[in-house]
């Protein structure tokens, strides 16, 4: 219990340093920014709090190979995103759910990419497919309860299964 309490009490912490409140809406405001450049051979650096990670292409693409593409973040986003919205609303709810692990896969036609095909098909992910398994003292419909509840809370979850609104400045 007194680990939870830690937990909880780290979290609202951690959270309330980096949300901003908006007293109209009543919301918790976290901005995000980061920052991608290339390093060579399509290799990308990517930037973001502290962090940096490494995208770029396989080698059968003519690329490195040297960290996941862009659609395999996003599937890792979406799949983390998953996983820590469990956790998260375990904690709020007080349930004990344990071995969370979430599998995403999805196919990509890149056909349109390689301007092989300028049919109506999709440039990204036709579909994400996820495989969800952890341990929790509940029934599958309540799992399933559970599970249903999470996907309508997170963030990178909610960017993928509703459109979200991009603008973009060409800058000197």
């Amino acid at each position: 219990m007194k680990k939870i309490a830690t937990f909880v009490l780290l979290t609202l912490l951690a959270a309330s340093s980096y949300a901003q409140r908006d007293s109209i809406n009543s919301s918790a405001i976290y901005t995000v920014k980061t920052e991608i450049s290339e390093l060579k051979n399509r290799t990308l650096e990517c930037k973001v709090r502290g962090h940096t990670i490494v995208v770029d292409q396989p080698k059968a693409f003519g690329a490195d190979d040297l960290g996941p593409t862009p659609p395999e973040m996003l599937a890792v986003a979406y799949g983390s995103c998953v996983v820590s919205t469990m956790q998260l609303l375990a904690l709020q709810r007080g349930l004990s759910v344990k071995n969370i692990r979430v599998e995403v896969e999805g196919s990509i036609d890149f056909s349109k990419a390689l301007g092989a095909s300028n049919a109506n098909n999709r440039a990204g992910f036709s579909g994400l497919n996820l495989k969800i398994r952890f341990d929790a003292d509940m029934t599958k419909d309540e799992k399933k309860s559970f599970v249903n509840d999470v996907l309508k809370i997170g963030a990178a979850i909610d960017n993928v299964d509703n459109p979200t609104p991009v603008k973009y400045e060409i800058v000197n």
